[in-house]
């Protein structure tokens, strides 16, 4: 990896290392240090950052829901088995592969040639193991200092909004910002922060302009910077919608035509659920059920064959996410 790939790294998590060779290594696969056995893979960085980001995470939610008496007894806003789902759904694969993809973060991984051929780098476990790898490789090169763990995790996670928002996109400015970045110039807008008395300073660059937001947290003040960014942008008509991603949309179409938006990371992969049944007349008829995790509806049809059950609820989602969208 280059010096400049790195900075570019160290930039969207928030942190510079004193030893870049940690960073670099939490981007080599295995199958590379197979063929480079010069080259430590990121393997045991990955099992670091997995409990550190449990550590992180839940210092974080306790931080949210919990707090003192004057008794000196600690008190939660909510259930052990609440947290717990919370948790799952903050540290779960989809969620961190989705993060590193949204940074761009796979396309910097260093693999062997079977991966390569292979195109695991747009494997979902693959971009896990990797935003747990930059972890582990930030939880040795600070010395396990939890308070910058917490910060890192928070800022690549976006654990901020999702905990105010209840998991759904909205007003996520980082995202939108991130995405329309990412598909203006290929690669996440570069944010630089500064603490100054009590507070951050975040700046960003967009299309020749500075921006910049303060916060009590980096997270705070990124999401601040971003919503300028989204305001200046969605005043001069340069926000894609989904609308702008595909053609008019269609029943033929409607399974691929999710599935694109979903790969442009406007949701997750739809989710779908099939019922085989039989009418009065002994005929088989299927019922598909669409779903789609950042959307509490889903959409059931049915049809007499099972492809055509599956291409009505995908319209059906289809519509419902692309009016969302404008509103």
């Amino acid at each position: 990896m280059t010096k400049k790939e790195l900075r570019e790294i160290e930039k969207q998590i928030g942190y510079q290392f004193d030893n870049k060779m940690l960073l670099q290594q939490a981007f080599i696969r295995k199958s590379y240090s197979q063929e480079h056995p010069e080259s430590e893979d990121n393997e045991v960085l990955e099992f670091i950052g997995d409990k550190a980001l449990d550590i992180a995470v839940m210092k974080t939610l306790i931080e949210y829901y919990g707090e003192f008496t004057e008794e000196e007894e600690f008190i939660s806003k909510r259930t052990e088995g609440k947290l717990t789902e919370i948790k799952k759904r903050l540290v779960k694969s989809k969620m961190l592969a989705s993060r590193t993809e949204l940074f761009g973060f796979q396309k910097y991984l260093i693999m062997g040639n079977g991966d390569i051929k292979q195109n695991v780098a747009e494997d979902t476990h693959v971009k896990e193991d990797l935003f747990e790898a930059i972890v582990g490789a930030v939880t040795l090169d600070c010395n396990w200092d939890l308070e910058i763990i917490q910060e890192v995790v928070g800022l690549m996670l976006d654990i901020d909004h999702y905990i105010q928002n209840s998991f759904t996109e909205d007003n996520n400015y980082v995202a939108l910002v991130q995405q329309w970045h990412q598909k203006e110039f290929g690669k996440a807008p570069n944010y630089r922060f500064k603490f100054t008395w009590d507070y951050y300073h975040c700046t960003v660059n967009v299309d020749g302009y500075k921006f910049s937001g303060d916060g009590m947290t980096k997270n705070e003040a990124r999401m601040e910077a971003a919503k300028q960014v989204y305001r200046y942008l969605e005043d001069s008509g340069r926000m894609y919608s989904m609308a702008d991603e595909i053609d008019e949309p269609s029943l033929d179409n409607a399974i691929n035509q999710l599935q694109e938006l979903a790969q442009k990371e406007y949701f997750s992969m739809p989710e779908y659920l099939f019922e085989e049944q039989l009418d009065v007349h002994n005929n088989t008829f299927w019922t598909c059920t669409c779903s789609i995790e950042e959307y509490d509806i889903c959409f059931r049809e049915t049809a007499p064959l099972k492809k055509e059950a599956k291409k009505a609820s995908a319209y059906s989602m289809l519509l419902y996410v692309l009016e969302q969208d404008e509103k």
